[in-house]
């Protein structure tokens, strides 16, 4: 039997030699960039959950200091991801209410400046 003219049911995709899709994410996977294998994706949830956590870890239970820290490592983790997969995680982190925005940085920023001073005058 001959399969020189034999189609098969779904086209290949180019992606599996490595060709980058440009397409945008939308099942709420993004790209694992602490993974050293190009094609990882993680659940962005997990990514903010995570930075949740470390934000929370550091903040001695000051809402300015956990905001402050939160948005900074959020906004520093969307800088890195691809363009395609930035979507999703701002939708990810607007629906746990972190505004991933330089508006809502400048103001954790300021807020987190002024608790510093409080608590720097109350020290003395």
């Amino acid at each position: 039997m001959h399969t020189q003219n034999v189609k098969t049911a779904a086209p290949e995709s180019s992606e599996r030699w490595g060709a980058k899709t440009t397409t945008l994410r939308m099942d709420g996977f993004i790209t694992d960039i602490s993974s050293s294998h190009p094609f990882d994706v993680i659940r962005a949830d997990v990514v903010i959950s995570r930075l949740e956590k470390q934000a929370h870890a550091g903040c001695g239970l000051h809402y300015e200091i956990y905001e402050s820290r939160l948005i900074g490592s959020a906004l520093d983790h969307l800088s890195r991801l691809p363009m395609k997969d930035r979507p999703v995680f701002i939708g990810t982190a607007d629906r746990r209410g972190i505004a991933l925005t330089w508006a809502a940085e400048e103001k954790a920023q300021n807020a987190y400046c002024e608790l510093m001073a409080e608590i720097a005058a109350e020290q003395e």
